[in-house]
């Protein structure tokens, strides 16, 4: 009777463990497989952690243990099973039991019953066997997780080398760090500053909100010299940013819970030095930049040529007497795409639409990428109803867009599609300063995101 049980119990594991996908789904895999010997009312696991030395819950291992009795008995037990080497710990209807790899107790597993096991039960016969099985998945599940982690390390290293090549503004690179680093070191938070250039404080550059103040006082202690700087017990990793050898910002690592490892600080390290690399990168393109005069992603005008053309178009505008007008558009829920389906596709998306916009356009207008995902158009000739009709043209031929994405391998999907918001303006001849065309167009493109998307809002003059 044994022997069956034990082989339904293995071969459950087995088929369950192929099935699960990360941690709980592991846990609900053994308390389906140990339902097969009684009925189960909980099932958990503690591991020990090899930075921290203390025990963790192995499906939440960002936790520590609440200070109960609880987690006293768990960490008593854990402890006895170190020295006394015993098979199993008993009380009533819960039952302990070590995890344990090459004879080395790596952790526990708090079994509750609905009802008291008892010493005589076959089961006792054949624990040894199950606590081999499930220690044996626990700790291959581990592996798999620290071969992925690494993976994942390597790919972010490399998409952040890699963003330099259709990217060079600072502001649009360096949340998209921020972003990727986040991805990676998801049990943190992740915060990135600039340093001021002008006063010593920081500025937060990515995520949009810090709450903790301290955070500012501890970044004034960076210095040309500063190597990884830990704060709160060990809970925060500062690492500054050097670019020609000075301090120019910083990447914060903080975990509420628990000290950052070093092996989390050695990545962060490193993704820190590829940063920099980056951002030293993305300065010498805008040095080089200045002199050129097209997007390298959307073979557009690039912002200074932008504000070159700007200059020669209102005034031309105000010398002829003629209509002059500009349409701004902003891809909706682009940040989206980019968290979706990754930057490459997001680079994707916005080639696609340059070049479907592109096709709209006559000869004689004039377009430039504003940065980031946003497009600026100058319509010379054009009156106000002429540009709306164009906007609203520009405006269907993206929504009816399929971008197709077959190259990037994302799963079950081939092509995806986007939609823009457009604000539109007429250059006003009374003023003075000729940016007001384009921030006129800036804010009606705002009101058009913010009165639902997909549509376009013409400013009155």
């Amino acid at each position: 009777m044994e022997a069956k049980k034990l082989y339904d119990f293995v071969f459950q594991m087995i088929k369950n463990f192929e099935d699960a996908k990360d941690r709980l789904s592991l846990i609900e895999a053994f308390k389906k497989a140990l339902g097969i010997f009684f009925q189960v009312e909980d099932l958990k696991i503690f591991v020990m952690d090899e930075y921290s030395y203390l025990l963790k819950d192995f499906v939440k291992p960002w936790e520590n243990l609440a200070q109960n009795n609880e987690s006293e008995k768990v960490k008593k037990y854990f402890e006895n099973f170190l020295v006394q080497k015993s098979q199993y710990e008993k009380e009533e209807n819960v039952l302990y039991f070590p995890i344990s790899k090459k004879h080395k107790t790596l952790g526990i597993v708090e079994l509750v019953l609905r009802e008291e096991i008892k010493e005589d039960d076959d089961f006792f016969k054949i624990l040894p066997l199950i606590e081999a099985q499930i220690s044996m998945f626990c700790m291959t599940l581990k592996d798999k997780e620290t071969i992925n982690i690494s993976t994942k390390f390597h790919q972010t290293v490399r998409n952040i080398a890699k963003i330099t090549e259709t990217q060079y503004e600072l502001d649009y690179i360096l949340p998209i760090i921020g972003e990727m680093i986040d991805g990676f070191i998801s049990e943190h938070l992740i915060y990135i500053f600039l340093k001021n250039k002008n006063k010593k404080e920081y500025k937060l550059i990515w995520p949009n909100r810090c709450s903790d103040e301290k955070i500012y006082s501890y970044l004034e202690e960076i210095n040309s010299k500063s190597q990884t700087i830990l704060k709160q017990d060990g809970k925060m990793g500062i690492f500054p940013l050097m670019v020609d050898s000075k301090p120019y910002g910083a990447i914060v690592a903080y975990n509420h819970f628990d000290k950052i490892t070093k092996k989390e600080i050695e990545y962060l390290e490193e993704i820190k030095s590829q940063a920099q690399a980056t951002i030293e990168r993305a300065k010498s393109y805008i040095e080089v930049l200045e002199f050129a005069t097209l997007d390298a992603l959307t073979g557009y005008n690039n912002r200074h040529q932008f504000e070159k053309r700007l200059k020669e178009t209102t005034s031309s505008a105000k010398r002829q007497n003629q209509p002059l007008c500009c349409i701004m558009s902003d891809i909706d829920f682009f940040k989206k795409v980019n968290d979706t389906y990754g930057h490459a596709v997001g680079d994707c998306v916005l080639k696609t639409v340059a070049k479907t916009i592109k096709k709209e356009l006559r000869e004689s207008d004039i377009p430039s990428r504003y940065g980031g995902e946003e497009f600026i158009f100058l319509l010379p000739q054009t009156n106000i109803d002429e540009a709306t009709v164009v906007a609203e043209r520009l405006r269907s031929a993206v929504e009816k867009k399929k971008i197709n994405i077959e190259e990037y391998n994302i799963e079950n999907v081939k092509e995806i599609s986007v939609t823009i918001s457009i604000g539109v303006s007429e250059y006003n001849k009374a003023d003075k300063d000729p940016n007001a065309l384009y921030e006129h167009a800036d804010s009606v493109l705002y009101q058009a995101k913010e009165t639902g998307r997909n549509k376009v809002v013409v400013y009155k003059n």
